[in-house]
């Protein structure tokens, strides 16, 4: 951006007074766990100017000894890594896997694509889109053909059966590339890139099937992932877009979406959280945004008349038959900073989900000098209404350029973990060390899998649903184990698994601080 010399100082003036706006700290007095534990890591991304500043992570099981890896992506000419928590430090262990290129890494998704059991990788990078196939712990790199528009790159890829055949179809978020990108660019359709659809032909083999399917997006996205909104056992799509209106699709069985009219707004959606906020079964979305770091007068870029945008995040509690209600203001998380990924988890194990937020713009200057310390939220019950409190005492500041949260088990106690995925920074790791007792199930990485639900019952009632979902956060996939927080509570009467099959599934009085697993 650029700017009349006569207005740089009151610029100046407003950014720090919006920013100072945006770092406040509003904690809750609340009860909080012993802080987590920091755990060093041998990796640090590396931005190359010329490409996109970001990267890429995906929690995989690469031996299947049932110890997750951490894969993290590298920037252009570097090398990516796969991290392993080994003696109290997450060490390096790419060398002599195949997972890895030089090309700058965007997303990655992690699934066993050819069924044969190993979980393999989906990564998107600067030079297009990669399957690597998992044969014992070493991988083969193989190319996806994407037709992808002019000038554009691949930011991600969200996995589903759309059509219930057995196999992965993919979704591929697009973005402008980094030569040609102009920020606030609202109206100019050459500089939209709109996202790919690939039907699987059951053979590693894929057909661009976008414009049938009605999936061709209308503005750059940062991530889109693929969920089940009306609990009708069929994933729907949701499309978090850059200078755009949030997109929503609803899956009609026959390989067409039909898209559902919303209220959003246009923003600069980035991250994207999913999760059953106020146990009711269904799941709710949030999205992030630039929020009050930078002014709203400043990102207007070449709005019409009659148009609209905010720099607010975004909360949507979801009422069922695609009616989604804004409760941002009610779960009091407006007037809050830059952000990027977000993610739901119980990490307290109180049972209520948290919300945990990555922050600070590698581009913006005030950030390069002063960051935010990234949002760890706890929910709980203020005068009889559910809030997102910020609660720093948790002790997991990430004073880096943050992109995304990372949920995973690291030590293999059940309780999951944080990392902070970081733009030209490095990984920040944090071991859970809460009291609370849990129910822990691990869902295997498979496309069967994907859109499973799953609750428990105990005395005090059903806890939150949780689905299987793919690719949430920020150009990350996070842990396959679902874990339920139980507080002091110490048996469940059961586990209830819903399939998109239909089928339901009950595990009776399931062991508590253990791990189960599911078929």
């Amino acid at each position: 951006m650029s700017f009349y010399p006569e207005f740089r100082i009151m610029i100046s003036l407003v950014v720090c007074l919006l920013w100072l706006s945006g770092c406040a700290s509003r904690s809750g007095h609340l009860p909080v766990p012993k802080p987590f534990t920091p755990v060093p890591a041998d990796f640090t991304h590396v931005w190359t100017k010329g490409t996109h500043p970001f990267t890429g992570a995906s929690v995989i099981d690469i031996d299947g000894d049932g110890t997750f890896e951490v894969f993290v992506g590298g920037g252009a000419g570097q090398r990516d890594a796969l991290l392993s928590y080994r003696n109290g430090r997450l060490v390096n262990i790419e060398s002599g896997t195949g997972l890895s290129n030089t090309s700058a890494t965007y997303g990655s998704t992690a699934i066993d694509m050819d069924a044969d059991g190993d979980t393999d990788l989906l990564v998107a990078r600067e030079n297009g889109v990669y399957l690597y196939l998992n044969d014992g712990g070493r991988f083969q790199e193989r190319t996806i053909p994407v037709n992808l528009p002019i000038d554009s790159v691949p930011f991600t890829v969200a996995v589903s059966d759309i059509d219930h055949d057995g196999d992965a179809d993919l979704y591929v978020s697009v973005f402008v590339n980094a030569k040609t990108f102009r920020s606030a660019t609202f109206n100019d359709p050459m500089h939209a890139k709109p996202n790919r659809l690939l039907l699987n032909n059951g053979d590693l083999t894929f057909v661009d099937i976008t414009e049938s399917s009605g999936t061709a997006s209308k503005q750059n996205t940062f991530l889109s992932v693929f969920v089940d909104l009306d609990s009708d056992g069929w994933q729907d799509l949701v499309v978090s877009q850059n200078t755009g209106a949030v997109e929503v699709f609803r899956n009609m069985k026959g390989g067409t979406f039909q898209p559902i009219a919303t209220k959003s707004e246009f923003g600069f959606w980035m991250g994207l959280a999913v999760g059953d906020i106020d146990n009711d079964g269904d799941q709710d979305l949030f999205f992030t945004n630039v929020g009050g770091s930078i002014p709203l007068f400043l990102t207007s870029g070449d709005l019409q008349d009659g148009q609209r945008h905010t720099h607010e995040w975004m909360l949507w509690r979801n009422d069922g038959a695609f009616r989604f209600t804004d409760v941002t203001d009610a779960y009091r998380l407006t007037g809050e900073g830059f952000a990027w990924g977000a993610v739901f988890e119980d990490l307290n194990l109180d049972g209520q989900l948290d919300l945990f937020v990555a922050q600070n713009y590698i581009k913006w200057p005030i950030h390069k000098l002063l960051k935010l310390s990234g949002r760890t939220y706890l929910q709980s019950n203020e005068n009889g209404a559910e809030t997102f409190h910020h609660s720093p005492s948790l002790g997991m500041q990430n004073k880096y350029f943050g992109q995304s949260p990372l949920i995973v088990d690291l030590d293999g106690d059940g309780r999951q973990d944080l990392l902070w995925i970081n733009m030209d920074g490095p990984v920040q790791a944090f071991l859970n060390t809460s009291r609370g007792n849990y129910v822990t199930i691990i869902v295997p990485d498979t496309v069967s899998a994907l859109g499973t639900r799953i609750s428990i019952e105990t005395d005090r009632g059903t806890s939150y649903t949780r689905a299987v979902t793919g690719t949430v956060g920020m150009l990350t996939d996070q842990t396959p184990e679902l874990s339920f927080g139980l507080g002091d509570l110490e048996q469940v009467r059961r586990v209830v698994i819903q399939r998109p099959n239909g089928q339901t599934e009950i595990i009776s009085t399931p062991p508590i601080n253990k791990k189960t697993m599911i078929d």
